[in-house]
């Protein structure tokens, strides 16, 4: 698939760096490897909190930093264009959007293996013939070969939440509180009562 069909994914800031990285990744031959690279940033950040605040802060001189950050991407066994994009991002002081660069990434990664991530979130466990009935549901709506993941998530309360890169299905009773909720503030804010 041409990504240029996904003109419209490129237009933001995170947008046109997930570009860049992704053309230099299809020519070099490492699509996979940025992606996987991005989920090893992740991690790392996540286990890290203290060294993400102070490599993110800004706070450490240039050259501290694209030091520590060069240690850290051999460490991570990074490629060398996820490490120059890394650089770039830094030196740029963009390093805040990495995971709005990773999503527009991700979404043309799966666009250009013609493949769909899909996350089913319910409270409770799906019995067989649901997750059959909700599988013939996304094959339907889809068109590329379709990966779907079960998760359990209690903080939607009831009802199912269907996520994939760019389409979310919302269907549940938290989403429908929430709506609830914003209705009713508009009212209040909006609405002039008559006698």
């Amino acid at each position: 698939m041409d990504i240029n069909s996904l003109k419209v994914l490129f237009t933001s800031l995170p947008g046109r760096y997930a570009r860049a990285l992704f053309c230099e990744g299809e020519s070099n031959a490492c699509l996979d490897r940025i992606l996987e690279n991005f989920s090893k940033l992740d991690m790392f950040l996540k286990n890290n909190s203290t060294v993400k605040k102070l490599l993110t802060g800004y706070c450490v001189n240039k050259t501290d930093l694209a030091s520590a950050w060069i240690t850290i991407g051999d460490n991570l066994s990074f490629c060398k264009i996820f490490s120059n994009f890394i650089q770039q991002i830094i030196k740029n002081k963009r390093f805040n959007l990495v995971n709005q660069i990773k999503y527009v990434y991700t979404v043309a990664f799966t666009k250009y293996k013609n493949e769909r991530s899909v996350v089913i979130s319910s409270v409770l466990k799906l019995a067989p013939e649901q997750k059959s009935r909700i599988e013939k549901l996304i094959v339907g709506i889809f068109n590329e070969k379709t990966t779907i993941r079960y998760k359990i998530n209690e903080k939607i309360l009831a009802g199912i939440k269907i996520s994939s890169e760019e389409l979310v299905i919302d269907a549940s009773a938290l989403a429908q509180i929430k709506q609830l909720s914003e209705f009713y503030r508009n009212l209040r804010i909006g609405t002039v009562y008559e006698n």
